[in-house]
């Protein structure tokens, strides 16, 4: 269970077959020349290898972990383990790397421990022939140990910064490439219009706009600008560019497909160290617009088409007010056929009306 454990905080650093780095290098140097032996080694115990993360003196990558060295170290997490003779010691005499090369006689490990406690491997120096270790150069591999766990440590923290920025990174990558109209970022001058970024929703309003295309060229947006609107579009982009100011604006797109398209485009600066940076947004209004004008039409209808019957009816109800005492039942009558007629008409056009409100929203909103 410990050992799972270990693996696992091993696994962690996500060091494992990973480049060489010229810290944890330099550590392995440091360690060989301070204890005058030839070869120095930062190794990480896997489960069924000894890995050399950093090495000096040595061409060796690995070893099998059955009959290494760096294992015997998870005993004493404090203290340097230190084979004087290789040879005459019970557990390591009939190693592999005893009896063949690399020839180990002397060895001496310090834990590299982890800050839950775990040793993931250790820091040490290796000769092909039998000697010690003076307690100053004990206590410096020692330290070394604890340099190369700081790196490790820290190299850990920055990584999993990195990731837990790349899973934000995408997490509000697939927002913005879900969010409806354009999301994007951008730096203007009276020169210049640089594109910091742009949604995936750009790829609507185009046949050849795309987020790459237009981080290569932004000129290319201006280009499918319906052409009497480029020049209000640019005098909008100036004067905010001037101003600072938040800035709203009406522009037409002839798309390929969809045909004349409105698009409203929204923006406003925020201060960075680089200068002004604007946020913004482009939303496409043409269902809202062609919305507006159907209520307008049918707002006309109603007001121009019923006045004439409503008046009707109005003048017709005073007469029969002034003629209430005289009327006589084929008058009665007339006037009954006349209120029915135009209810009739009032029922058809509001009929008529619904039909035409429907048909609209129905174009529109895609509702059935």
């Amino acid at each position: 269970m410990l050992e799972s454990l270990r693996l696992k905080e091993l696994f962690d650093y996500k060091v494992l077959d990973t480049p060489p780095e010229k810290e944890l290098d330099d550590i392995a140097y440091l360690a060989s020349v301070i204890c005058e032996k030839p070869v120095g080694i930062i190794s990480l115990v896997d489960k069924d290898r000894n890995w050399f993360k950093a090495k000096h003196g040595t061409d060796m990558t690995q070893t099998d972990r059955m009959g290494s060295f760096c294992q015997h170290t998870f005993g004493n997490h404090d203290e340097v383990m230190i084979i004087n003779d290789a040879t005459t010691d019970e557990r390591f005499k009939c190693s592999p790397l005893v009896v063949e090369n690399p020839n180990i006689r002397f060895y001496a490990g310090a834990p590299l421990l982890s800050e839950k406690g775990y040793v993931l491997g250790a820091l040490c120096v290796i000769d092909t022939i039998p000697g010690d270790l003076a307690p100053e150069k004990v206590k410096a591999l020692k330290l070394l140990a604890e340099k190369a766990m700081d790196y490790l440590n820290t190299r850990k923290i920055i990584l999993n910064q990195k990731n837990a920025l790349d899973d934000s990174a995408q997490a509000l990558k697939n927002l913005t490439d879900d969010a409806p109209g354009v999301l994007l970022k951008f730096q203007l001058s009276r020169q210049h219009f640089n594109l910091n970024f742009i949604s995936k929703g750009v790829d609507q309003l185009g046949e050849n706009l795309s987020a790459e295309s237009l981080a290569k060229n932004p000129q290319l947006f201006l280009d499918v600008i319906y052409a009497s609107d480029k020049r209000m579009l640019k005098r909008t982009l100036a004067k905010a560019a001037i101003c600072q100011k938040p800035f709203v604006l009406e522009f037409r797109i002839e798309h390929p497909v969809n045909g004349l398209q409105w698009y409203l485009a929204k923006a406003s600066a925020q201060k960075d160290r680089n200068g002004p940076v604007w946020y913004g947004t482009i939303q496409n209004i043409t269902q809202q617009l062609e919305y507006q004008k159907a209520m307008e039409q049918i707002s006309f209808d109603i007001s121009h088409i019923l006045r004439s019957p409503v008046t009707n009816l109005l003048g017709l109800s005073n007469v029969i007010g002034m003629e209430r005492n005289t009327l006589t039942e084929a008058k009665l009558q007339e006037y009954s056929e006349y209120i029915q007629t135009v209810s009739n008409e009032l029922d058809q056009f509001t009929r008529n009306l619904n039909a035409i409100y429907e048909e609209k929203k129905r174009m529109l909103f895609g509702r059935n």
